[in-house]
């Protein structure tokens, strides 16, 4: 069970479980939208207010492939993501100081994707978020609905992609 002392986020406008669709893709979007609730609480706890989900998703992956020369396309496929939303995020991140785009000598059109220090801070402070929230969520399954709920995930975005 969970031991973590926070109060379950409150859910303005909502009507009761019983009242929703029961189909998976509903659910697994509420589920999602909760998970990314208590992500954000535990970022701005941890001092990271300006920072969306998947800004930290691509922060963590910029951080991973630091060795190695990254454009958005490598983002768009990363995250199954269009080109149109990758650019409208990498732009956002660029203006908030935690990437830097610079042209590449071989073709002015690619631009190379560079995590900044407050960046790189940005992922620390966000990966010990996700980091809490999965041990929140985690203790709410045993460890068995865990593995079970993992691999039917997995199943799922398998057949999907």
């Amino acid at each position: 069970m969970c031991t973590d002392t926070l109060p379950p986020l409150p859910i303005e406008g909502s009507m009761p479980a019983k009242d929703l669709p029961q189909v998976i893709p509903a659910q697994m979007r509420r589920v999602n939208n909760l998970i990314s609730r208590r992500v954000n609480l535990y970022s701005r706890q941890n001092g990271v207010e300006d920072v969306t989900a998947m800004h930290g998703w691509i922060l963590a992956y910029l951080y991973r492939e630091r060795d190695r020369e990254v454009f958005q396309r490598d983002i768009e496929h990363a995250f199954s993501i269009t080109r149109s939303t990758v650019t409208n995020i990498l732009q956002l991140m660029e203006k908030k100081g935690y990437i830097r785009r610079m042209s590449v000598p071989q073709d002015a059109r690619l631009k190379r994707l560079i995590l900044t220090e407050a960046g790189a801070r940005a992922h620390r402070q966000i990966m010990l978020s996700l980091r809490q929230t999965d041990q929140y969520v985690s203790g709410l399954l045993t460890e068995e609905e865990s593995a079970e709920l993992l691999r039917l995930l997995n199943k799922l975005r398998a057949g999907l992609e």
